[in-house]
Parts: structure tokens; C-alpha cells; sequence
């Protein structure tokens, strides 16, 4: 019955049974506006990067596929620059607070939190709608063994992953993060600014001699480089055990288990205790779809992402897009990542962790007590 039929019942209804049908056929017209208004709501997602970007093109898939299973005009508005930055504090400033309001992050947006100055964001402030537990792989050149010498690699801005290339290429050293930098002075050639996209053709060229990128790029792109092979991954968190466990889609080229191999000891000291906690806030924040804390549409939206995970077809577009069948932590499971994370920090670790992005990477970072709060 339309809500024009049901006015007018409430109007013409016989005075003896008008009492009970008024409150009857007002509930009526209650849940009518209600189920309009969430058929009808629009939602604007907010992506803190360029159009066609690796976090983008995943975006824009998961988006295509959420839609759907919500109703209602979906856009997409693109606030690109500073590693994330600029679209991010824009966020927390004023897009999370706008009716209907979503934002996607990555790896570098989680990142950047931990030390990088000029954040003005928190994931504290935010509710997950849902975040794709992904994983990130390193390749290496077929003939090249690390332990000759003369490492060339790039992509400063994915600085987890850096990391752990270093660690792995100089080896567990004395345990001292500032014994690294030697180690990368003298032994590696370093070239600052480079991007993913730049970082795959340099390494397709020849120019580089390693690589990394995440589960799309390695199945689409650079496992079909002849020359090239997986050198190592970094495993992919698991919700359950509160811990980063071996990519079931790459056995056996766990981090651990390949230095362990090369070195002969396990991997140990103040650099690899900085690595894994900067790689755990990379890859178990990798990809994400968040609100503000307390929005009225998180509730539906998580519903909309869990019928879309449920649907088969829609299941295998995402699996594509993201390089493999990667489980989720959605809703309140993320919004635990999000407190856990923050209960690993320890002043010592992130002191590090300036130091090396300092040191290294060129960034300017600086240490933020607040989060040991």
C-alpha cells in the first residue's frame, strides 16, 4: 500500500475502530520512512589518493561489488597528495563527520600514524566497516643471491617492506638498528622517490634487482617476469590468534623461515622487533573501509559487506582484484586490531622507528607519546 492509502485510511477510518487503527497505520507510516530512508540513503566514499592508484583500483572493485548489496547512489571523491596525507587530515578535519560519509585506507595510510610528521588522523576516531587482512610479497632477480652483494631497490613510501629487505639482505647484525646503516651505505644502492608502478618497470628493466607489491601485483604483473622469482613474504594477520601466521598462498616463504634459512639463526634485535611492528600496522590495516565513530550508516554498510562476502560471485571479483581469497576482519573484529596494535607500542620500538625513517627513508618522523597512552 502506498503512503498516500494509508493517510487517507488514517483520515476516513470509522470513529469507533480510528483509535486502534491510527496507532496501527502510524507504525505503519514510521517503518514506510524509515525503509525509504535507508533504501534511499547516498554515501560518498572519501579516497586520500589519485584515481587509478593500486589502492584505488581496489577500491573501486569492492565499491562496484558493496553496491550491490546496499541501495542508494554511491561516489567516489579523490583527495590525493603526501603519501595519503592531505586526504586523510581532510578526513578527520571535516569528511567524517557528513552524513553518509566512508573512507578507504592502505598500508601507507596506517603507517604513516605510527611516526610520520603531520598526521592529524587517528583510527581511534573511526569505525570499521571492514578491512581486508592481506599480505605484502618481495621478489628478488633468479640470479642474483643475496649474499653476493650490491642490492638495488627503491619505493621509500613503503617503508615496512624496506625494512625488511634490509634486514634480510645484512642479517641479524649486532641486534643494533644504527649497525644497519652502514650496512645500507656501503653495501646497497638506494634510489629515494621511487613509487610501486616505478619500482615494477625498474625492476622489469633490470634497473633493480628486487621488488615488492601486494598480492594483485604479484599475481597480475611481476610473477610473470621471466627473471624474476618470490623471495619472500610477510605473512598475513590472523584475528583468531592475534598474530601474524604464514600467507596460505605462498607457503614456506614466510619471512622467518627464509631468513632462517639464509642466515642460519633466526631473525632477532632491534630492527627486526621495529620491522614486525611496522609490517603488522601495514598489512593488517592494508586495505580498509572505515566511518566515523558512532555514524548511523556503519550498521547497515556492515551488513551490506557481509552479504557481499557471502555471495559467491561477488567473493570471486574480490578475490581477483585482491590476488587471492584474503579473509576479513569486519566491524567490531577490526575495530580489536585497531586497540591491539595500539597495546604493542613501546617507547624503545617507535623511538627506533623514527630513527630508521629518519636515517634511511628521508622522512620526517618523530616520536608521538601519545600513543603510548
Amino acid at each position: 500500500m502506498c503512503v498516500y492509502g494509508i493517510l487517507n485510511m488514517l483520515k476516513y477510518e470509522p470513529y469507533k475502530e480510528k483509535k486502534t487503527m491510527k496507532k496501527l497505520l502510524t507504525a505503519m507510516v514510521i517503518s514506510f520512512f524509515m525503509t525509504v530512508t535507508a533504501m534511499a540513503a547516498d554515501y560518498t566514499i572519501y579516497l586520500p589518493t589519485k584515481p587509478g592508484s593500486g589502492l584505488d583500483q581496489w577500491a573501486q572493485v569492492v565499491i562496484k561489488e558493496l553496491k550491490k548489496h546496499i541501495d542508494g547512489e554511491v561516489k567516489s571523491v579523490h583527495i590525493p597528495g603526501a603519501r595519503h596525507l592531505i586526504g586523510m587530515n581532510k578526513w578527520n578535519k571535516d569528511n567524517r563527520f557528513k552524513d553518509g560519509a566512508i573512507t578507504v585506507t592502505g598500508g601507507t595510510t596506517s603507517v604513516n600514524t605510527l611516526v610520520k610528521t603531520g598526521v592529524e588522523y587517528d583510527y581511534m576516531n573511526w569505525d570499521a566497516i571492514g578491512v581486508q587482512l592481506l599480505d605484502i610479497f618481495v621478489g628478488k632477480r633468479k640470479d642474483w643471491n643475496p649474499r653476493d652483494g650490491g642490492m638495488v631497490f627503491g619505493n621509500d613510501h613503503a617503508a615496512g617492506d624496506v625494512t625488511g629487505m634490509v634486514l634480510m639482505y645484512c642479517g641479524n647484525l649486532d641486534g643494533k638498528i644504527e649497525s644497519y646503516k652502514k650496512c645500507v651505505d656501503e653495501d646497497m644502492k638506494y634510489v629515494k622517490g621511487v613509487n610501486d608502478k616505478q619500482g615494477t618497470l625498474m625492476f622489469a628493466n633490470g634497473e633493480f634487482n628486487v621488488f615488492r607489491g601486494n598480492p594483485t601485483a604479484w599475481t597480475k604483473k611481476i610473477k610473470k617476469f621471466e627473471h624474476g622469482e618470490l623471495w619472500f613474504t610477510q605473512g598475513v594477520y590472523d584475528k583468531k590468534k592475534k598474530k601474524i601466521v604464514t600467507n596460505p598462498n605462498a607457503p614456506g616463504y614466510d619471512f622467518d623461515t627464509v631468513f632462517e634459512k639464509t642466515w642460519g639463526e633466526k631473525p632477532s634485535g632491534d630492527l627486526y622487533a621495529a620491522y614486525r611492528l611496522v609490517q603488522f600496522q601495514n598489512d593488517s590495516l592494508q586495505k580498509g573501509l572505515w566511518v566515523n565513530k558512532g555514524a548511523p550508516h556503519r550498521k547497515q554498510l556492515v551488513k551490506a559487506l557481509k552479504k557481499m562476502l557471502k555471495d559467491p560471485e561477488s567473493r570471486a571479483i574480490i578475490a581477483k582484484a585482491s590476488g587471492g581469497d584474503y579473509n576479513w576482519a569486519i566491524g567490531e573484529e577490526a575495530d580489536k586490531i585497531v586497540k591491539y596494535q595500539r597495546s604493542l607500542y613501546t617507547e624503545k620500538t617507535l623511538k627506533d622507528l623514527v630513527w630508521w625513517f629518519n636515517n634511511i627513508f628521508g622522512w620526517k618522523a618523530e616520536f608521538k607519546p601519545h600513543l603510548l597512552k
